[in-house]
């Protein structure tokens, strides 16, 4: 049995896929695609059997992907998409321009084609393919192909990173609304074979390093090391997820959403030269070993040769050249001073206190932004009800703003609240009076 779309809900617009076989020089209606894969047609009079669709529905745009991927060769053949009621007279003058062409014909059959999807060529060493992700569903929220290209994001995000740039991104995912946030991507399949995009915020968590992680806990030296390098600078033995077996990882911090990622070390293999110098023996037990290693004389793409600290990096699953405020902790040997700052007015011209994220340290006081700050432990909730519009059950009924390291309403504004409250509630009717 042919693979049938079923008719849009009445009085919707109905389309119908015409195909021109170039060979023959023939044009026939689509019928649906047999249990075998096959393109099944009929002739394109009116009220024949053939597929009639919403030109804007998803199943439209599934199938003509299904089309496309199936016939990967598809230069004999192509698609039109006209409306049912003028499938006849269309299939004709497509027939006719084919055999015939004219400058009129040629822009009709122009503007009935329907274009060929942009498959996103599957690379070697890619982990994913993007022609299976949902590239549609994830450009509701504010991230396209494109996007990704264009931050050269995209290759990496395909062999299964996450992406080094951050995305803001808005809308409606789930049912739910998504209020304008900054995201890194990654992807994972599921179960069913698809891939799934995931977005990552920002960890606000601040005992997250003073927490297990898969039953290992952290010692004081480890917690500095991942705030200071992003690098734990050991291996850690941590209990698998799938096996529940003790294994050895290496642990890294994201240094903008502060999320904790890990990778075995048993898998990991040191190359023998980085930037054209070879790895001694020494250096290479230090790498496998989670250490920072300073490498001199490496020469780079532009020709020139230069000393830089390299350490192995869950979040980059391999070795990466350390930034700056990591090399700064290394020389220093002491635990990151967090770049704090105050006077910072929040949604209600409030001033707060925070600390500077890791994607703004390094700027200038005055050119810090709200954005670019964590609000200090005191700070929190004055800046989430007057910045972001929350509420907890304290604070659910204040119509004022609330003061510096406030966090909850004061004993005059409660007082407040509740003659407000009592002069809200109407007043029981005690029926008309005769």
């Amino acid at each position: 049995m042919a693979n049938r779309m079923p008719p849009p809900a009445e009085g919707q617009e109905k389309d119908v896929l015409l195909v021109l076989d170039k060979q023959q020089g023939k044009v026939s209606a689509v019928k649906g695609i047999d249990k075998n894969g096959n393109l099944q047609t009929v002739p394109p009079t009116h009220g024949g059997e053939f597929i009639q669709v919403d030109k804007n529905s998803d199943m439209l745009s599934n199938f003509l992907s299904n089309f496309f991927r199936k016939f990967q060769d598809t230069s004999g053949l192509e698609l039109f998409s006209v409306k049912a009621s003028e499938v006849e007279q269309n299939a004709k003058a497509i027939e006719d321009n084919h055999r015939n062409p004219t400058l009129k014909g040629d822009k009709l059959a122009e503007m009935l084609r329907v274009p060929k999807p942009d498959f996103h060529e599957f690379k070697q060493g890619y982990r994913f393919d993007p022609s299976k992700i949902d590239w549609e569903n994830l450009k509701k929220v504010g991230i396209t192909a494109d996007t990704l290209k264009n931050t050269k994001d995209f290759d990496r995000v395909m062999r299964g990173y996450k992406s080094r740039n951050t995305y803001t991104v808005s809308g409606t995912v789930g049912g739910f609304y998504l209020k304008p946030t900054d995201v890194k991507l990654s992807f994972y399949q599921a179960k069913d074979g698809t891939v799934v995009p995931k977005l990552h915020g920002v960890q606000q968590d601040e005992k997250l390093l003073q927490r297990p992680f898969h039953e290992h806990d952290f010692t004081k030296q480890e917690q500095g090391n991942l705030q200071g390098t992003g690098n734990l600078g050991g291996i850690a033995q941590i209990k698998d997820p799938k096996s529940g077996e003790q294994i050895p990882v290496f642990v890294s911090r994201d240094r903008y959403t502060h999320e904790l990622e890990y990778m075995r070390a048993d898998k990991w293999k040191c190359p023998d030269t980085i930037c054209n110098v070879k790895v001694s023996p020494e250096q290479k037990t230090a790498f496998e070993a989670g250490q920072a290693v300073k490498m001199e004389n490496l020469q780079f793409r532009d020709g020139t040769r230069r000393s830089a600290y390299l350490q192995v990096s869950a979040v980059e699953r391999g070795l990466e050249f350390l930034p700056r405020a990591a090399v700064q902790f290394l020389q220093q040997g002491q635990q990151p001073g967090e770049q704090q700052v105050a006077g910072l007015k929040d949604g209600q011209g409030v001033e707060f206190n925070g600390h500077v994220q890791p994607g703004a340290q390094g700027k200038s006081p005055d050119k810090v932004q709200p954005k670019d700050v964590t609000p200090a432990a005191e700070s929190r909730t004055q800046v989430a009800v007057n910045t972001e519009g929350k509420t907890n059950e304290a604070t659910k009924q204040g119509k004022e703003p609330l003061k510096q390291g406030q966090d909850k309403p004061t004993a005059k504004q409660k007082e407040k609240q509740d003659k407000s409250l009592k002069a809200d509630k109407p007043k029981k009717s005690r029926g008309m009076k005769m």
